[in-house]
């Protein structure tokens, strides 16, 4: 079984008809968020396997965000 990250941009519209008819209703409550290694990216994504192949089709992406404590006290 092959497995393909791509973004939901570059996504063919086979595949976007085949998200549309499996997620009726929309996909935001399949999605998860992953960090990119190496990189300060937060990227949300949603996992779908159709014709023998595992897509991890990235939807958006964001900046990591790190909040370091100004507490003098801590």
């Amino acid at each position: 079984m092959r497995n393909l990250i791509v973004s939901y941009k570059t996504l063919p519209s086979s595949i976007r008809r085949a998200l549309e008819t499996m997620y009726p209703e929309g996909y935001e409550d399949d999605t998860f968020e992953f960090e990119l290694p190496g990189k300060q990216t937060i990227c949300k994504a949603i996992r779908v396997t159709l014709e023998g192949v595992n897509y991890l089709i990235k939807l958006e992406q964001r900046p990591k965000i790190t909040d370091f404590l100004a507490d003098e006290e801590w």
